[in-house]
């Protein structure tokens, strides 16, 4: 089993999300979203493909949390793709000072929306990977404020945002400890218009002409 070359509390962590408000107004919440977010003591650079960030690890959840939150709170259907990463040999700290002291927000509008989060996790580099997912999962279904069920690809997560990315921080935080580079990827979904959790089937009959 490998293990992690720094100490969690001095490495950078990364991040990359996708905000995606599905209505004409998406531009002025996913902009208002990432400008309004506290963006202290971490590096943020949005694009065309979406928002980076990097700093230490918690202060990159928070900043993540709060995006999503901050664009679910404004808007109806809201999806978000992010992709967290700790460890990566290849990647390169921005010239940034990532230890500046500030006090969390502990109320973000929008926090306490119920969503639906997909959430994969890939502890790279390590043969014994799977015994490390299904003891996260474990960990999971063990916690009373979320829902979690098995699903193709990915485990399922329904609950309350804070408490999904809570869940999430915890976990990458735990795995990183016994593992030298670990990705997680989540799709998270607010306010869809199809029924919780109801899958839609495509009729595979076909008309004779």
């Amino acid at each position: 089993m490998s293990s992690c070359n720094n100490n969690l509390k001095n490495s950078v962590a990364g991040a990359r999300i996708g905000i995606y408000p599905m209505q004409d107004d998406f531009a002025d919440i996913i902009l208002n979203a990432v400008k309004e977010s506290d963006h202290k003591g971490i590096y943020v650079r949005t694009d065309d493909l979406g928002t980076t960030v990097q700093g230490r690890l918690g202060r990159v959840f928070n900043y993540v949390k709060e995006v999503f939150c901050r664009a679910a709170y404004a808007g109806g259907h809201v999806t978000a793709d992010v992709l967290f990463s700790v460890g990566c040999p290849g990647d390169v700290p921005e010239d940034f000072d990532f230890d500046v002291s500030i006090n969390e927000k502990e109320d973000i509008p929008g926090s306490k929306i119920h969503t639906a989060c997909a959430w994969s996790l890939y502890p790279l580099g390590n043969e014994e990977y799977f015994p490390i997912i299904i003891d996260e999962i474990e960990r999971f279904k063990k916690e009373a404020d979320v829902r979690v069920t098995a699903s193709h690809y990915c485990t399922r997560i329904d609950g309350k945002a804070q408490d999904i990315f809570s869940l999430l921080e915890s976990s990458m935080k735990r795995v990183c400890e016994k593992n030298s580079h670990t990705v997680i990827h989540a799709l998270f979904s607010k306010g869809s218009p199809s029924k919780e959790r109801e899958t839609i089937d495509t009729d595979e009959e076909k008309n004779d002409d």
